[in-house]
């Protein structure tokens, strides 16, 4: 990282991810040269994805989100205002990047509010890289992980990330009519919206989330895999937010992809473990 990644940042102070959280622990694990940076960019992100579950109003929301692409285009010039932004400007300056990774994120959420649907893999595949696929890979830049293999890892890392979200939350997000799921895949399985809204458990539901958790586990793995081959120092929150996600779908397993009617997580302790001990 050149010098201009470790200037003293803006007096605004960062909102830290909650204690317990999977992004708290992989923060931990991140060098604190690079810290300040990584908390600015998640909190940015957290903010813009944020509208969708928060904001109720199409006119609000897609005010907000062209206040907030207003400020990515201004932290290129130095002109953001957003303290987020103020403190992630030095370090993306530093890696000659702008605000493409957090555009992508406002994009997610422009199509959040139009669709609610995903009519097959690439389409979902498609949301899930603009949601969280460029801002990991940008994750990776700040980390000094540069060099292209590392970048596709960790931009596969993000979708998968996303997917395993999708499938956790199932049973929230169906009930506020949205699905991350791919239609022709439930449409395979015998399977409706309107029985996952309604939260109807059976075993075609079973099979569609044991196929889908399988698909998002082995893109996990691949990602996981890519990432090994970096300097572990480097890699470490990447990786833990990878193994902490992977133990989660696994759960989700070991509990019969139950995620209609409860919220299935791991302890803190357990993601404290796991991402002390991901190799």
């Amino acid at each position: 990282m050149s010098s201009a990644a470790s200037s003293s940042p803006p007096s605004d102070n960062l909102t830290a991810p909650p204690a317990g959280t999977s992004a708290y622990y992989a923060l931990q694990r991140c060098p604190l040269p690079q810290r300040a940076a990584l908390t600015a960019l998640l909190q940015a992100h957290s903010q813009i994805r944020g509208i969708v579950t928060t904001v109720s109003d199409a006119v609000v929301a897609q005010a907000k989100l062209a206040w907030w692409e207003g400020q990515l285009h201004a932290l290129s010039a130095g002109a953001a205002q957003h303290p987020a932004l103020r403190h992630l400007a030095p370090a993306l300056q530093a890696q000659g990047l702008g605000g493409d990774a957090l555009l992508a994120v406002v994009r997610s959420v422009r199509m959040d509010l139009q669709q609610n649907r995903w009519l097959d893999r690439p389409a979902l595949l498609h949301y899930a890289q603009q949601c969280s696929g460029f801002t990991t890979r940008a994750a990776a830049a700040l980390l000094g992980l540069d060099a292209a293999p590392a970048q596709a890892a960790a931009f596969d890392l993000g979708v998968a990330l996303r997917l395993a979200s999708g499938i956790r939350h199932l049973g929230r997000d169906a009930a506020q009519g949205r699905i991350y799921l791919p239609l022709d895949a439930l449409q395979r399985h015998g399977v409706t919206t309107a029985q996952l809204q309604q939260r109807r458990m059976d075993g075609a539901v079973q099979a569609l989330l044991a196929e889908q958790t399988a698909l998002a586990c082995d893109m996990l793995e691949s990602a996981l895999a890519g990432l090994r081959t970096h300097p572990a120092r480097q890699t470490a929150p990447l990786r833990a937010l990878g193994a902490m996600s992977l133990a989660l779908l696994r759960e989700i397993a070991r509990a019969d992809y139950a995620v209609l009617h409860q919220r299935i997580s791991l302890t803190p302790l357990r993601k404290l473990w796991i991402s002390r001990t991901c190799r």
